[in-house]
């Protein structure tokens, strides 16, 4: 290696400011070498830490990576801590002017990069300056690379190019890149070094940076440098850290190509449903890790991602599924699933809310917005509760399995009835299937003292003002009344006799009154009870008009029993008859031969007929007399008397006509 020339810029300048110094000939370098494995490269990498004042008062402290090139060019980028403040030339390329200077302050570090072109051993610089303290705050880290691309070698600062130049060649060869402080130009070794962090060497190799896996310690000279005195800047590995060294004053001073660290760390991904693997990469090297957002175990059993747990230097603890994890150690990064249920709540009406995913052991709120969906006019469908059982519109549930639950309704029917009078009570909404119970509060209003509207029928034909209905539809009803009159009810009997019943029907109801409301119109009366029988009227059918009397005609006669002897003589017999109410009438004919028994229903009786020992059977139906001739003593004895008379006329013949012969 040629060593680092741009010190010799550095050098004449403090050469004019300061006098009697005894000249420069040391260049102390302390760092890294990669190992031959990343030899035929085209390019290197390394992040390096900016740290300032060094309090320097000669030569320069520059820490760098570098590289020679197959065909023994040199190229390396960094940054430069002068020791003193002035103007330094920058923009630097051979075969022409340097573009300009540029002002750097004394113990401020600016990038630099420069190049040695092939078989030149002269003392120019080449290459570029950054501008005064242009590596960032004391602490922090830049990153410094270079690579060859498209016939050129391009130089960058945090990913900014901010040179190139051509160096004849694509590739490293057999060379490595090293990674170094220098402390260059100097007299003595008895400056401190802060020490310095460098982290992360790279290659490039057909334009991919990859890490370097094992990296070596190198303490030693620059080319051209003067070997007397020890160099006393160290290295040390930063453990547990891969790929991350420090370098400067007070650290070990150990044998050159001792291993600094060996190939990266290993990620160690554990994961129940998703994938899980073991590797090792390369120190500080990007993996990315996936998980699924979901994964889905079974019909409605799905496992949630939730996160990662991570553990070692670089890992992720977060909450996002995919992330990348750059390797500062070994990590292991643990994902967490949660549990979760799906609770698939239905409704063929209205709305229902809760359906969705839930955790293990979490509250699922399902809601029906409506216990009542209109269907049509009179039809409704309603809300009775969830198929697990509860009858609540809201259901709060558990949630420790999947869940189907649906919404059971109820049809409904709306039962309307409604009346001009009084209240009726029943209306409302029933199940299909039930019974509505119909009562009418008012079967009549009165008009006047003898007029009234009375309670006729429903509109649908039911007669009964309290009814039960089958509800298997909507059902509109109207109670309809009908003018009635009152009516005075006279019965009579077939003779014009007022007869006093004790009960009658009418419009399928007794009576006991004989005034009553009757509609208008004509109608019917029916089972006059008279004496304990039920009569027919025999005018049934009657008029209704206006109040008034009403006389009704009962088949109820006066039944006359007439007795007489075979010579018509009245006779006065004993009498003895059973009416069809079951009463017994006892008693004897007047003198005339006759009596007359009053309002007999149906003139129907049974019984007998006495005289001197003589009985005679008698029976009436519908009949209002009954004539009867019976053998009495005196007939007897007078049929006696004749018939000896005849005999005895009989027998003169006989002996007259004898004689005369």
């Amino acid at each position: 290696m040629k060593g680092f020339r741009l010190a010799l810029v550095f050098l004449v300048v403090a050469l004019i400011i300061i006098a009697n110094v005894s000249s420069a000939q040391y260049w102390f370098q302390s760092g890294a070498r990669a190992s031959q494995n990343y030899s035929n490269n085209d390019g290197a990498s390394v992040s390096i830490e900016t740290v300032y004042p060094q309090n320097l008062q000669y030569g320069s402290f520059g820490f760098w990576v570098g590289e020679i090139l197959s065909n023994g060019a040199f190229i390396q980028v960094g940054y430069e801590i002068p020791n003193q403040s002035g103007y330094y030339p920058t923009g630097c390329m051979q075969g022409s002017p340097c573009a300009g200077k540029v002002y750097i302050k004394k113990d401020y570090p600016s990038w630099f990069w420069e190049y040695f072109p092939a078989g030149d051993n002269s003392s120019v610089f080449y290459g570029s300056l950054g501008p005064n303290d242009s590596v960032g705050a004391n602490g922090t880290f830049n990153t410094y690379s270079f690579k060859y691309s498209n016939g050129l070698w391009d130089i960058y600062v945090n990913g900014k190019q901010v040179g190139s130049v051509n160096l004849g060649t694509d590739s490293s060869g057999n060379n490595v890149p090293t990674v170094f402080a220098e402390y260059a130009d100097a007299s003595n070794n008895n400056v401190y070094m802060e020490p310095v962090v460098f982290s992360n060497l790279s290659v490039y190799k057909n334009g991919m940076q990859e890490s370097v896996s094992h990296g070596y310690s190198y303490i030693g000279y620059g080319t051209g440098s003067e070997h007397s005195l020890p160099n006393d800047y160290g290295v040390k590995e930063l453990s547990p850290y891969v790929n991350r060294f420090e370098v400067g004053s007070g650290l070990p001073i150990i044998p050159n190509f001792t291993t600094l660290w060996t190939y990266g760390y290993y990620l160690h991904v554990s994961s129940i449903y998703g994938n899980s693997f073991n590797n090792e990469y390369s120190p500080y090297s990007t993996v990315r890790i996936n998980e699924p957002q979901y994964i889905y175990i079974s019909n409605g059993i799905r496992e949630r991602f939730m996160g990662w747990s991570g553990s070692g230097i670089g890992s992720y603890s977060g909450t996002n599924n995919s992330t990348n994890i750059t390797l500062s150690s070994n990590i292991t990064e643990e994902a967490i699933w949660q549990t979760q249920y799906y609770i698939n709540a239905t409704t063929p009406y209205g709305n229902v809310t809760g359906s969705g995913w839930y955790q293990n052991d979490t509250q699922a709120n399902i809601a029906i917005s409506s216990t009542n969906v209109s269907i049509n006019n009179g039809t409704r469908m309603h809300f009775v509760g969830f198929s697990n059982g509860v009858n609540a519109t809201r259901e709060h549930i558990i949630v420790i399995s999947p869940i189907n639950i649906s919404a059971i309704w109820q049809t409904q029917y709306y039962i309307n009835a409604t009346t001009p009078y009084g209240n009726v009570t029943g209306s409302g909404w029933y199940n299909r299937g039930s019974n509505a119970k119909i009562t009418l509060s008012r079967t009549s209003q009165s008009i006047t003292k003898n007029e009234s509207m009375v309670f006729v029928s429903w509109s649908n034909g039911a007669t009964a003002p309290n009814l039960t209905i089958a509800v298997n539809g909507s059902y509109s009803l109207i109670a309809q009344y009908s003018m009635a009159y009152l009516e005075r009810i006279v019965p009579v009997s077939q003779s014009g006799d007022v007869l006093n019943v004790s009960t009658f029907t009418y419009r399928n109801r007794t009576y006991t009154s004989k005034s009553i409301f009757m509609l208008s119109g004509n109608d019917t009366l029916s089972n006059f009870n008279y004496g304990g029988v039920n009569l027919t009227p025999s005018n049934p059918t009657i008029s209704i008009t206006e109040p008034g009397i009403i006389y009704v005609k009962l088949p109820v006669y006066n039944v006359t029993i007439m007795s007489k002897n075979i010579f018509g003589s009245p006779i006065s017999s004993t009498i003895s008859v059973k009416l069809q109410n079951g009463s017994i009438i006892n008693g004897k004919l007047g003198p005339n031969g006759a009596i007359t028994i009053p309002n007999v229903p149906y003139g129907n009786l049974s019984g007998t007929l006495s005289y001197s020992g003589f009985t005679e059977k008698i029976s009436s139906m519908y009949s209002d007399e009954i004539t009867v001739e019976m053998l009495t003593p005196g007939v007897i004895l007078g049929l006696v008397i004749l018939m000896v008379i005849i005999a005895s006329f009989w027998f003169y013949m006989q002996f007259r006509d004898k004689k005369s012969r």
